[in-house]
């Protein structure tokens, strides 16, 4: 497994010419110590400093038996990739605070660059084999870029912060190309199914991509979505709630707040922790009772973060205010009902805290996971703790114990405080005992293991949906061949999705130029036929397309022209069901805004593409099977496209176009379907068995081959037209 995140699990100090890496306190490093066996892990990423280029090839000697691949960041770089858009965009964003995002284009070129980089230092290592697991929102783009010079790698992609719904997410500048970038994985891993959720959606909404509960179709791939919740290590935290040491000081804190009730927040200084809000909720507890300030505590400890961040200074100054106005107003010598300490703590000085206090408030306004949640659970098993916790924390998820609370609401977080210190001790017993016994679940080792477990199998079920059947190597080699030697060639042709990329409005998808001059090419090379099946009205196709020496298809087999021709269709059919249908159609499309109807000769259609996704997706569900039954005795089939709906004449198909005009065609006749939705399935069904058929977007039954974008459909015409160029007599 090669695992790329932003820092390095080490700290590396300079000491004149001696240089030493101490390994750095962290869960992520603990978490992926599961995956040792196997080959172990190789690690990339930033060492956390910038280092002088004379001195970068002693660091990746001293990191290389660690197996540690450093990328090296310049100043500019660590402020514009780190600083700028990763602390200065995302993390405001991803964090749902958007009124705090500062995006930059220079700060996203320094990102884009440093993402190269990262990717280029992976490919360097990788061997044939190999996975790779890709963390956090620093590195968002590394998948698609992976993924770009490696089709066939294994990529996992996991996200230790929260996913916002696709109202704040759509803010972002560079909302596609971070989705895009994401969607290279195999599987990307979320803290809980919130945010999958609201990933799908921004999928949907951001890019138009359907998908089901468990993953996206994306360029012809399956990318799967996980909850995957990370724990802690609960061997070193119970092991450290043993130690001598913790009972040592354990003793000091009882002793120095004899008397005295503690209740305790521990958060690094940031924005998204939420601690102005829980002063307030525990001043108003205060209030409510001044002579609670005489027996109760709150130890507030700060971990330093990012002060060299005016704001983040800020909040450190308004914390400290608020801190000194709580005492100040409640306090009185030797009375302190806030203590608050603002630095690093030892491992054990924590664990001796979690002991002692009868109430942690966690209370993050959006977070993650938040490990100190579980690190109190765990840590207080044979105490008598109550965790009062945010639900906006992703612990809320995983912690059925906790006593929930909306930071935001300061009277109701003081009536869960005082809820929380009133509870009965067998109430606070049970609670304690059911996340415990989920916090052990989560255990950190385990959960770098089954999230390499949920790789390979996504990556397995992609590879079983997508074969390797992708048009490409030697297979596009015994194509072009093909194509070239064959005395006659037939090619069927849809257009929207397969030539052209689908657009919001059907009108807008007018051909441009360069696809009109690619089919006249394809049409002027001796000896081939070219139809284009397309379920557009004829007016459409005559308009587009009618100049070109093109056999055409309208409404899906109704009409037919040969090149030049004139226009002819299949025997009348029986319409009557059409008035009917239109009523319906008409119906939902005054019902659901952004839907229009298109009336057909032989067909109508309810076009979505420009509805609310969710909503539009549920209506055309619901629409498919009402007509279904409705129309169970008349003569038509309905069909589910690509954002639309669409009732046909029975009996009117592309297939039936198709068999016509392919249908007798022998093997000295090369025939080649490209398609891309459910009505070119018909085509395929009816074709010889010797035609190769190519399905755009994602794997179907009856396509052989897979190309993943209308672009690479052009592109594989292109080779076409020039190998037939080059090998003419």
């Amino acid at each position: 497994m090669v695992v790329a995140s932003n820092r390095l699990p080490v700290r590396l100090h300079f000491e004149n010419e001696a240089l030493r890496a101490q390994p750095a306190a962290g869960g992520l490093a603990a978490a992926l110590s599961g995956l040792q066996g196997g080959g172990g892990i190789v690690w990339v990423g930033w060492p956390g400093t910038v280092v002088p280029p004379g001195r970068q090839n002693q660091v990746r000697s001293l990191l290389d038996r660690d197996r540690l691949v450093p990328v090296f960041l310049e100043a500019a770089e660590e402020e514009h990739y780190y600083q700028g858009l990763s602390n200065g965009a995302l993390w405001p964003l991803l964090h749902s605070f958007p009124s705090k995002v500062v995006f930059t284009p220079e700060d996203w070129r320094h990102y884009v660059a440093v993402n190269e980089r990262f990717a280029e230092a992976i490919l360097t290592v990788l061997r044939p084999d190999d996975r790779v697991w890709v963390h956090d929102f620093h590195l968002m783009l590394v998948p698609a870029l992976l993924r770009r010079a490696r089709p066939d790698l294994e990529i996992g992609f996991f996200l230790h912060v929260p996913f916002p719904s696709s109202e704040l997410y759509r803010l972002l500048p560079v909302r596609e190309e971070i989705l895009r970038g994401l969607l290279g994985a195999d599987l990307i891993g979320f803290h809980t199914h919130d945010y999958v959720r609201h990933f799908r959606s921004c999928c949907l909404r951001v890019l138009g991509l359907d998908g089901d509960l468990e993953g996206i179709h994306f360029e012809g791939r399956r990318v799967a979505l996980g909850c995957h919740p990370i724990g802690i290590d609960v061997e070193r935290y119970a092991a450290l709630a043993r130690s001598p040491e913790v009972a040592r000081r354990l003793q000091e804190l009882t002793q120095a707040h004899a008397g005295r009730r503690v209740l305790l927040g521990v958060e690094r200084l940031d924005y998204s922790k939420g601690i102005p809000l829980k002063l307030s909720a525990f001043e108003r507890f205060l209030e409510r009772d001044r002579g609670r300030a005489e027996r109760f505590t709150l130890l507030q400890v700060t971990v330093p973060s990012r002060l060299e961040v005016p704001e983040y200074a800020s909040l450190k100054r308004e914390i400290e205010e608020m801190v000194g106005r709580l005492n100040g107003r409640f306090g009185r010598p030797g009375v302190t009902p806030v203590q608050y300490l603002h630095r690093d703590l030892a491992p054990e000085e924590v664990v001796a805290l979690y002991r002692l206090a009868e109430v942690a408030m966690v209370t993050p306004v959006r977070d993650g996971m938040n490990l100190v949640a579980q690190e109190y659970a765990l840590c207080q098993e044979q105490g008598r703790g109550v965790l009062l916790l945010s639900e906006f924390a992703g612990a809320a998820h995983c912690l059925p114990g906790a006593l929930l609370t909306n930071p935001w609401d300061v009277d109701r977080t003081a009536d869960q405080i005082e809820v929380a210190l009133a509870m009965p001790e067998a109430e606070r017993t049970a609670r304690l005992q059911t996340m415990v016994e989920r916090v052990r679940s989560m255990e950190c080792h385990r959960w770098g293991a089954r999230f390499a477990e949920h790789l390979a199998r996504a990556a397995a079920a992609g590879r079983a949906a997508t074969p390797r059947r992708s048009l490409e190597g030697d297979d596009l080699d015994r194509l072009l061949g093909a194509f070239c030697r064959a005395r006659r060639r037939l090619v069927l042709l849809d257009y929207d999705g397969t030539l052209r990329e689908l657009t919001l409005l059907p009108a807008e998808a007018v051909p441009p130029p360069p696809l009109l001059q690619l089919l006249r090419d394809l049409a002027s090379l001796p000896d081939t036929e070219v139809h284009l099946v397309s379920g557009r009205r004829t007016a459409n196709m005559d308009a587009w397309f009618g100049a070109l020496p093109l056999h055409l298809s309208s409404e899906h087999g109704f009409a037919a022209r040969p090149p030049g021709g004139a226009w002819e269709s299949v025997a009348p059919p029986d319409l009557r069901w059409m008035e009917r249908v239109i009523r319906v159609l008409a119906e939902v499309s005054a019902d659901v805004p952004g839907t229009f109807v298109e009336s057909k000769t032989a067909a109508l259609a309810w076009h979505y593409r420009m509805a609310d996704p969710d909503y539009g997706v549920w209506r055309a569900r619901e629409l498919v099977n009402y007509l279904k039954h409705e129309l169970a005795n008349d003569p038509v089939e309905v069909i589910h496209g690509h954002r639309i709906v669409e009732v046909r004449a029975q009996g009117i198909s592309k297939g039936s176009y198709a068999q016509r005009v392919a249908g007798a065609a022998g093997p000295d006749t090369f025939v080649l379907c490209i398609g891309d939705d459910r009505t070119d399935q018909d085509m395929y069904a009816v074709l010889p068995p010797h035609a190769v058929t190519v399905h755009v977007g994602a794997r179907v039954e009856g396509a052989a081959y897979t190309l993943p974008t209308p672009a690479r459909a052009r592109a594989l015409l292109r080779e076409l037209i020039e190998r037939a160029r080059r090998t003419a007599p």
